[in-house]
Formats: C-alpha cells, structure tokens, sequence
C-alpha cells in the first residue's frame, strides 16, 4: 500500500485570507451566517407539522452570538412548550401516573437539518466564501 498525500498549492495562503477576511468584515460573515442559518429556519419551519393551532411553527426562533468570525453562532430553537415532545416522542399517561402508551416522535428537526444539509449548506457556504475572499482582496 503507498501513503497517498497531496498537496494543494495556496491552500494556507487562501485559508489565511479567509480567516483574516472573517475577523476584518464580521458584519459580513455575520449577514452570511443569518442568510444561511434563515434558510435552515425556513426548512424548519416547513418540516414541522401544523398542529390544531399553527403555533408550533410560530415558535421557531434564531440569535446570533458572538462578536467576531471565529466566535459566530446562529442558534435556532423551538420556543413552543411541546415541540420537545412531539418531536422526540413521549410517554402517554393517565391523570392517575399510570402510562398506557408511548407517543412515536416525529423526528421534524432533524429531517429538516438532513434536508438542509444535502441541499443548501454547501451553496451558501462557497457564496459566503466567495464573498469574504472579494472583500480580503482575492479574485
């Protein structure tokens, strides 16, 4: 068996203009993470089952923390009390604490994230890319 190594010339010449380019525009890698982190919200949103109310879709909710771009994060949560519930599954149980049964979750999170992911991240990620390469003064 041979050792398979390559190198890709400008690669650490590229990743240091992207680092630099992060930490010099984090307003523009923080527009970036909220378009791309939208889009996850919006799949979300539309993974997630009605409801008799139309509430549980209403509790999507997103915050951006951090200062600069290496401490950037975009937080996406469920906010409705029983999103947990419905979407990991829960025990059904009498007033009396007897269970009788067992509620199958959903799983709408994740097959939204999975969808997301084969989808969108990668698109939005090389445009983010691309753009803070522009600003850093690459071609």
């Amino acid at each position: 068996m041979s050792n398979s190594e390559f190198d890709i010339k400008g690669i650490d010449e590229l990743s240091g203009k992207l680092l630099s380019a992060i930490e010099e525009f984090p307003g523009t890698a923080e527009k970036g993470l909220v378009t791309i982190g939208n889009k996850l919200k919006k799949e979300c949103v539309n993974q997630t089952p009605e409801g008799s109310t139309g509430k549980l879709k209403k509790g999507w909710k997103h915050k951006v923390k951090g200062f600069n771009g290496s401490e950037l994060t975009y937080e996406l949560v469920n906010k409705h009390p029983v999103h947990h519930l419905l979407n990991s599954g829960h025990v059904k149980k009498t007033p009396g604490g007897r269970t009788v049964g067992y509620y199958e979750g959903q799983h709408y999170t994740e097959k939204a994230v999975k969808l997301f992911e084969s989808q969108d991240l990668q698109p939005g990620l090389e445009k983010l890319t691309k753009k803070l390469i522009r600003k850093a003064g690459g071609t």
